[in-house]
């Protein structure tokens, strides 16, 4: 198996897992459910960041230390047939708020199996190449899986205006089909690194322990990993701001913004995918990252003043804007989430699991931080979503200047 095949096979697995979560927010207005408004949505939102990043704790690195194959392949199955029963329920009108909790629930502790083997996978197979640009290709995935979701919604609720049950349907028999895949196809690590260790199992005790093995708690004293995931935090707690409520957002502006809602919303996923292949790719040829993420950062908030004071129901501009923003915000979000993971663990390379730890680790408490803002923005309203994001992307500006005076430091003692 070779390298692009384990890439395909990883981005696309991965990419499925957030249609199926990009999906659902759009879908989140048409369920024939009693009473179901913006609080409630938020309240499914909180409930499935919330056991997420608490299965990125326990689940995702427990599945790790097993086959990262079927830890991939069974967490894309299960959320298929999760979304074959939403389906069903929603078709015989059987779906109330309470069973979408517990659904969102079960939701979150599946899917957190997978993201954390991916970055396992791919640590095992492109550890000594470009791992900024390589990652900045593969966190597309995201992006890609989020623009894949809403047209999906798109095409099921206002072109086709099919039942909203028909989106579900399609989301379950793709999570399926990728799932077969990966069981199929995917090998979890180069044949001959798997030799490596076979012959190295008869190496002297003291060699194999020269480096300890690495758990959640340890993670945290690891050079960087807790500054990293604060800086993460206030990112992925953006990226979820816009990711859940940008298409509500549009929907409720009028209907001519409302169209446009998923396109536009699209945008910010087209931006985030440049900016991490950008940004990756000048981390990887000038050996420093923090200083792209200050200016990069600061372009950001300022587009999103420009949305809050300047736009008004105008439609092109708001492409614009949500495209600078994508670029500016998901540049550092996009390399803080994968390159940094691979790049803090390198010290650690007898431990097979160390980078699924520490990625872990960093989307936990992103993912917590952006369960938290799903209580906060439906009670905000939506005239003050930009403001509200905007204060936490100054907030995640502040961390990586502390990262940009680090990286100076350790600069001038190099010289």
């Amino acid at each position: 198996m070779g390298k692009k095949t384990v890439l395909i096979l990883t981005f696309i697995s991965y990419a499925q897992m957030h249609a199926a979560r990009t999906l659902w927010s759009y879908m989140q207005k048409y369920l024939t459910i009693d009473n179901y408004d913006k609080n409630k949505m938020g309240q499914a939102y909180l409930t499935f960041l919330l056991t997420y990043g608490i299965g990125m704790n326990t689940i995702g690195p427990m599945c790790c230390k097993n086959s990262l194959k079927h830890s991939i392949g069974i967490s894309c199955m299960a959320v298929g047939m999760l979304f074959a029963i939403l389906g069903i329920l929603q078709e015989f009108q059987l779906l109330t708020f309470p069973l979408v909790i517990i659904l969102m629930a079960i939701n979150g502790l599946i899917q957190s199996a997978c993201y954390p083997a991916c970055v396992n996978v791919l640590g095992n197979w492109f550890k000594n190449h470009k791992v900024g640009l390589m990652m900045g290709l593969w966190s597309g995935c995201v992006n890609a899986g989020d623009i894949y979701g809403l047209l999906i919604g798109d095409v099921v609720i206002q072109r086709l205006e099919m039942p909203v049950y028909w989106g579900f349907y399609f989301m379950s028999c793709c999570l399926i089909l990728v799932s077969v895949a990966t069981l199929s196809f995917l090998q979890s690590e180069p044949r001959n690194q798997i030799q490596g260790v076979n012959e190295s199992e008869s190496a002297p005790l003291i060699l194999k322990q020269k480096n300890k093995s690495l758990n959640v708690l340890s993670a945290w004293l690891v050079p960087g990993v807790a500054i990293y995931a604060v800086g993460y935090a206030c990112l992925k707690g953006t990226f979820y701001g816009f990711l859940d409520w940008l298409p509500f957002y549009f929907q409720q502006k009028g209907e001519k913004l409302e169209n446009h809602s998923s396109y536009i919303s699209q945008m910010f996923d087209v931006g985030c995918y440049v900016g991490g292949i950008f940004l990756g790719y000048l981390g990887d040829k000038y050996k420093r990252r923090a200083c792209y993420f200050v200016p990069s950062l600061l372009l950001a908030m300022c587009s999103m003043l420009v949305i809050k004071f300047c736009l008004d129901l105008i439609v092109w501009p708001y492409y614009l804007c949500i495209l600078a923003i994508g670029i500016f915000q998901g540049g550092p979000y996009n390399n803080i989430s994968g390159v940094i993971s691979i790049e803090l663990t390198k010290q650690f390379e007898n431990d097979k699991a160390a980078i699924s730890t520490v990625s872990s680790l960093i989307e936990s408490t992103g993912t917590l931080t952006a369960a938290m803002f799903q209580i906060i923005i439906p009670r905000i309203g939506d005239e003050h979503l930009f403001t509200f994001l905007c204060l936490i992307t100054l907030l995640a500006e502040l961390v990586c200047c502390v990262l940009l005076f680090r990286e100076l430091k350790a600069k001038r003692r190099s010289k």
